[in-house]
């Protein structure tokens, strides 16, 4: 848990929020464990198991078909976003500057993790159902923002995270250097994440 600190707009003490949002991994908890067994290529293997396994358990797209949701609600004092997904809460919120408390990421870092953890997943899937060997994984991804519309402030720049840069490290004694490239720029293709950010999605609101 984070401890209370003062927050610089308010002067008030900054409520407490228990970060619990995700459980700490620990793959070496569990004494019986070979150092093989904790190790990412070995997840791969189960993960390729279990890919193949419900490929051929649904092997048309439609039966891939499902409709996913997230839900933000703001409804107290402290303007935190609480996010709910399925069973997950997280939190989003801003600086002092905005008004907030920074209890948790902003939505546009949101935006670069959701990034990250994605084209992460697609590299993971590929080698999983290609029986690949992957060492370590690690995606940065950085861009540019500017939130001076929120102040009444004119300016020329895109409103929404731009430049977005992917950086990617990754790690597979079974792989050359060259194969490691053309295997990041197929995942980079593939990645649903990027892929809806680069293409035009439909988006619509009610009330």
């Amino acid at each position: 848990m984070r401890p209370p600190s003062r927050s610089p707009h308010l002067g008030m003490t900054r409520p407490s929020v228990a970060h619990s949002c995700w459980p700490m991994i620990d793959s070496q908890e569990d004494d019986d464990m070979t150092l093989e067994s904790r190790t990412l290529a070995n997840h791969l293997v189960q993960k390729g198991a279990a890919m193949h396994a419900a490929a051929t358990a649904r092997p048309a797209a439609a039966d891939w078909d499902e409709s996913i949701e997230a839900v933000c609600v703001a409804d107290d004092n402290t303007g935190v976003r609480k996010l709910t997904i399925r069973d997950f809460h997280f939190v989003g919120d801003g600086g002092a500057d905005i008004g907030g408390w920074d209890l948790g990421p902003t939505s546009p870092e949101y935006l670069l993790g959701v990034i990250s953890t994605c084209l992460t997943h697609t590299m993971l899937c590929l080698a999983a159902w290609r029986g690949l060997s992957l060492d370590r994984v690690e995606v940065r991804v950085t861009a540019d923002n500017n939130d001076a519309r929120f102040f009444g402030i004119e300016t020329n720049t895109p409103p929404p995270p731009h430049n977005i840069r992917i950086h990617v490290d990754l790690e597979s004694s079974a792989m050359s250097d060259q194969e490691r490239a053309d295997f990041i720029l197929e995942a980079e293709a593939t990645c649903p994440i990027v892929q809806a950010l680069r293409q035009p999605t439909a988006v619509t609101v009610d009330f």
